[in-house]
């Protein structure tokens, strides 16, 4: 595979997208892994610290609603 953003090779796919990317681009950023509401029903995360992120991409920071699937 080779980098979206120069065409080396690449040795990551970004965790949203699926882009791969080479070291020289590699970014990170935290993903979420799960959500749940703890002991005093306040919501926690349990996420995974510089996940890699082509940089590309642009992850919502809020739900979006998908009425269609109903």
């Amino acid at each position: 595979m080779k980098c979206v953003h120069c065409g080396k090779e690449a040795v990551a796919i970004c965790r949203w997208c699926g882009r791969a990317v080479c070291t020289d681009h590699i970014k990170s950023m935290t993903y979420i892994i799960s959500v749940y509401v703890g002991g005093k029903k306040v919501p926690k995360s349990l996420v995974v610290a510089d996940a890699v992120w082509c940089g590309t991409c642009k992850p919502q920071p809020e739900p979006i609603e998908m009425p269609y699937l109903d």
